[in-house]
């Protein structure tokens, strides 16, 4: 039980929380077999139930205390609870730990008492002190210090690398050479060009100067040969040059073609005498790993994994080239880590990933793995323990981990966070240079914008404070937030009746539906339904979506009010309904065809997305949005004359969800902000 602080002036900051140690100021909770930082909200809720061992909390001091109030969702809460009882390892049904009184609330039943700290806060005060005077001398860079008065202090020193106005992105570091690599852009709408810098001289050198995008460049083993992507408007092609450290790239000569069509460059491998590749996102056909040898100038695939996930996205050789560690998609939200042996071609290790992870770096001796995602998780894999620890990143902006230099050290890029915003502009077809519009430039990154049917306000999903808000703003007043969701949940697609009554999209892998007048969210499918994205029929009374079921899609409607779907067809993974007698139904290769009264009457277009925030139906008008090398285009295809067009939305533009006026020749879009970026070095405290 609760064992209560008899010194009020002696604030605990580490318990004993039966087989664990939890240190609430880092959020760190280590066990036998457990050494993992808790998310942010989290971390805040166990502390919450420390403070009240042994007592009820209920849901309103939840959400006051870890919300601050704001409206939160039955599945939020519960969310974070479960996540909190993986990670201790608790069972809900015989609670040793955390146990839930319908009704009322969740109560810590195991032992708790507090860590008596090690030394007084005025040590503490010292300890920062200095190493804020130690930053200031050294002016190498910022440090974060995460010091606690318990038995030890966790301690993240950053150092920028890298400092160019802009952004820095896809970088490389050669420690042979001591040479960084990396594409650059001072402006959004710049093309992205090579350059290298010596951390140890400090010199920066500028490589590429045409009208392309230079990216993926990586450095041989020995550092002095390079392979990289220029890619334009019409082309993309790969090149193997060599580096001189005056002169810069010299005698690039293109890959064959076989290896730079659909495929993009992972890096090289440890003899230097290949490159791996991996294919470009294609509907229904899972990404595999490909080896492209320069001897000879032969291409080999290497994994061709059968999984309704996006498949093998990530591939790095360990610096001796024993081994070849895979990140691998297994369907919607499940990645796991694969560790092959090279020479003999037998899998070492499979495990799947606690936490998403988009890249990898191998220690040097091969003994570790260190993964990181975009918003700033970081693992390291023990391959003798065979399992996973959760490492303290001081910043959910530091990510891309490319480069080990220490036992706890690490090279990153770091970017601001706001690299999302919306803007309200005149559609391209219109021809409209002059148009008043919205203009908004909200914290954050903002996604999934969508018009009120009056056209007055706007609905949009905004990641910002820890966390994911569903989030409402009328054209006379600022932002409200409508829910709030755990930072980690994905919104995969959002879309409003015709009535303004209900909003409907896709959570994680689950279809909900939002009343915003009651504010209540539900979810009308289950993760293992593989649910497709949702759209409104046009009364406002119907949704469309798409189940799994024996291998192929099955097209359901679900009325309102209704408990119990109907089956449509099959074989579509998503459909808008026009009229009472014709549909827009899109199958597994993304292709959308006509329907009138239930008769497949022609293909209109193949689909870059199925999302119903990437194409919709405006007066007989087909509309979507595609990439096009770094470029952004928005297409209509008339539905009666077949009549087809093309305009360019922006340059550099990676967010695509967009939506038409329902009354103007206006337009909701997502821009793409240059989030500015650098190079960082990453050392992290035992």
């Amino acid at each position: 039980m609760k064992e209560k602080n008899k010194n009020p002036e002696i604030s605990y900051d580490r318990f004993r929380i039966g087989d664990y140690l939890f240190d609430c100021r880092s959020g760190r909770l280590t066990g036998t077999a457990t050494d993992l930082r808790l998310e942010p909200q989290v971390g805040e809720f166990l502390h919450l139930l420390v403070r009240h061992a042994g007592e009820v909390v209920s849901r309103d001091i939840i959400a006051g205390e870890i919300w601050s109030n704001r409206v939160v969702s039955d599945d939020a809460l519960r969310a974070m609870v479960k996540k909190l009882r993986e990670a201790l390892g608790d069972d809900a049904r015989n609670p040793r730990y955390i146990k839930t009184l319908p009704l009322k609330g969740y109560a810590l039943i195991a032992p708790t008492k507090p860590l008596r700290p090690a030394h007084n806060g005025r040590a503490g005060s010292l300890l920062l002190a200095g190493s804020a005077l130690l930053a200031l001398l050294l002016g190498i860079g910022a440090y974060v210090a995460l010091n606690s008065p318990g038995e030890q202090s966790d301690i993240a020193s950053v150092e920028q690398l890298t400092s160019l106005p802009g952004s820095e992105l896809s970088p490389d570091y050669s420690a042979a050479t001591d040479r960084l690599l990396f594409s650059h852009r001072a402006n959004k709408d710049d093309h992205l060009q090579l350059y290298v810098k010596s951390p140890t001289t400090q010199r920066v050198q500028r490589l590429t100067w045409d009208e392309a995008n230079y990216a993926n460049a990586f450095w041989s083993p020995d550092g002095n040969r390079l392979v990289y992507t220029r890619s334009t408007r019409d082309d993309m092609q790969h090149f193997r040059a060599e580096f001189d450290p005056e002169q810069g790239i010299l005698n690039p000569q293109p890959l064959a073609a076989e290896a730079a069509h659909d495929k993009f460059l992972l890096g090289w491998s440890a003899d230097g005498r290949s490159v791996y590749l991996k294919d470009a996102f294609q509907p229904a056909r899972p990404q595999g790993i490909w080896r492209f040898q320069f001897d000879g100038s032969t291409l080999e695939q290497i994994t061709a994994p059968s999984v309704q996930g996006i498949g093998d996205y990530f591939a790095r050789e360990s610096r001796d080239g024993r081994m070849l560690a895979l990140l691998r998609s297994i369907e919607e939200g499940k990645r796991e880590l694969l560790i092959v042996d090279i020479p003999t071609g037998s899998l070492l290790h499979t495990r799947i990933l606690p936490e998403p992870a988009d890249r990898l770096t191998w220690r040097g001796d091969g003994s570790s793995l260190t993964l990181s995602s975009f918003d700033g998780a970081l693992l390291q894999y023990r391959l003798a323990d065979d399992r996973f620890v959760s490492l303290n990143n001081p910043s959910s902006y530091i990510n891309d981990v490319f480069f080990q230099c220490g036992d706890r050290c690490y090279f990153m890029r770091r970017h601001n966070g706001n690299f999302l915003d919306l803007q309200e502009e005149p559609t391209p077809f219109a021809n409209q240079s002059m148009m008043s519009s919205d203009s908004f430039n909200l914290p954050g990154a903002e996604d999934f914008p969508l018009y009120a049917p009056s056209g007055n306000s706007l609905y949009f999903v905004a990641r910002r404070d820890g966390a994911l808000l569903l989030q409402r703003q009328g054209r006379l007043s600022g932002a409200e937030t409508l829910a709030t969701l755990p930072a980690d949940t994905q919104v995969k697609a959002l879309t409003i009746d015709a009535s303004g009554h209900y909003l409907a999209g896709v959570i994680d892998k689950r279809i909900f539906i939002f009343d915003l007048e009651a504010r209540e969210l539900r979810y009308l499918t289950r993760d293992i339904d593989l649910a497709g994205p949702p759209t409104w029929a046009p009364d406002g009374a119907v949704i469309l979506y798409s189940k799994s079921e024996k291998g192929q899609p099955s097209l359901y409607k679900h009325k309102i009010g209704s408990g119990k779907p109907q089956l449509v067809d099959t074989g579509y993974i998503a459909a808008r309904q026009l009229d009472e007698s014709r549909m827009l139904a899109v199958d597994t290769q993304q292709r959308a065809w006509l329907i009138e009264e239930g008769e497949v009457l022609r293909q209109v277009a193949a689909l870059p997305s199925v999302i119903p925030n990437r194409w919709q139906v405006s007066e007989q008008w087909l509309y979507y949005t595609e990439h096009v090398g770094n470029n952004a285009y928005i297409n209509r295809i008339n539905l009666t004359s077949g009549e087809t067009e093309r305009k360019l939305l922006a340059k550099n533009r990676f967010r695509l969800n967009f939506d038409m006026h329902p009354q103007s020749a206006r337009m909701l879009t997502v821009k793409s902000l240059l989030a500015e970026s650098d190079l960082v070095r990453l050392s992290l405290a035992r």
